[in-house]
Formats: C-alpha cells, structure tokens, sequence
C-alpha cells in the first residue's frame, strides 16, 4: 500500500491552489452542518459521485481546521501521488491482504492521535447519487473495530445547477455518533442505511430550496 506523507508546507501552497480551482469551476460551496466535526477520533464517510469529491473533502477539512487522512483506491492515488502529501493513502479492494494493511494503518492514525479524522469513500467507486440501496465494502466497520470509542459522521455531496453555468456543490454533514452491532457486517449496513437517509434529506432540501442554513464556504 501506499503511506501518507502529509507536507504542512505542501498543505498551505494546495489550499490556495484549491479555494482558486473551486472560485474558477463552482458557483458555491454550501456545506450545512460544519459544527458537527468535533468529535474525534472519527470516520467521516462519504457518498462517492464524483471526482471532485476528494478536493471537497480538503476543503472542508481546511475550514474546520482538521487533523485529515483519506482512504483512496490506489490506481486512482497513484496518478494523483501528489495527494499523499495531504493525507491521502492507498487501498486495493479486490486484494483482501491488501486491504487488511490499509485497514490496519488507517486504524493507527486514529490511534496515534486522538484529534484526527479518517475520511472514507466506502462505496469504492463513484456512483449516481440516487442509486439505491448503497452498498458499502466492510472496510468502514473493520478500521472501527480496531479503535475504541470512534465516532462515525455521514456526509452527503451533490453537485447541482441552479441557473447558473457554473455548478453549485451542496453538502449536508450529519452528527457524529458512535455505533456498534454484533458483526462487521451488520454494521456496515446500518452506516449505508444512515448515508442514505442524509443523501435522502440533501435531495429534499435541494427539491424544496431549503438551503438557508448552508453557509457558503467560497
């Protein structure tokens, strides 16, 4: 696998080079929910619909000032080396040794520190939005297995036109919780089942215009 080399220098060039990617391509970036990223250690996990979403994940992560490693597929990291020294390290789903490594280090990061957050795309491929049911690979509920007292957070990203030629980017954060069930398995189901409640909600707040609450992070 491939470890993270996270660059504080490294971080601060690509944080102006990113707010400026984002200016350029988004109308907006309108995250409800922000104050929700308080508790630690915590597996953030995502809906995967875009390539985008690993930059929304740094940018989010800079605005609330986290500790931040991500779990990428490795064919994908290693065209993106660069993304290692923001945190980013590999998994190889369809090796089980393999990703028992990734599984094992992503569970020492959250132990070496207890500030920190792993940010996860379990459906391992990107996938429209509305597809129904989610299904998650089991690595979510093994990296938790190893690290007591972690917290899982949800979080839903869409990437919507309102009028303008330029997409607005609408991402809803959940509330860190703690979860636990008889088996990996059934736990990874229960998070796809609250995944899909908040991609669910996003719609709905979407449909309805509801995006008061969802402050603008452009």
């Amino acid at each position: 696998m491939l470890e993270a080399k996270k660059s504080a220098w490294f971080e601060k060039i690509f944080a102006i080079y990113n707010r400026n990617l984002f200016k350029r391509r988004f109308q907006a970036l309108r995250v409800e929910g922000i104050e929700n990223l308080n508790k630690f250690p915590s597996i953030i996990y995502c809906n995967h619909s875009s390539w985008w979403d690993c930059l929304v994940a740094f940018e989010i992560s800079r605005k609330a000032k986290l500790d931040t490693f991500m779990m990428m597929e490795e064919k994908q990291l290693r065209n993106l080396f660069l993304f290692r020294k923001l945190g980013a390290f590999s998994v190889i789903r369809e090796s089980p040794r393999e990703a028992v490594k990734s599984i094992k280090y992503a569970a020492n990061l959250l132990k070496e520190k207890q500030d920190r957050v792993i940010w996860i795309f379990p459906q391992g491929r990107i996938l429209p939005n509305d597809i129904r049911p989610i299904e998650f690979y089991n690595g979510i509920s093994r990296i938790a297995e190893k690290v007591e007292n972690s917290y899982f957070l949800p979080i839903a990203i869409r990437y919507e036109f309102f009028g303008d030629w330029k997409p607005e980017i609408i991402v809803k954060i959940g509330k860190a919780e703690t979860m636990k069930s008889k088996n990996s398995k059934e736990l990874t189901e229960k998070l796809a089942i609250k995944l899909t409640d908040i991609l669910d909600e996003l719609k709905q707040d979407i449909v309805n215009n509801k995006l008061e609450s969802y402050e603008n992070l452009l």
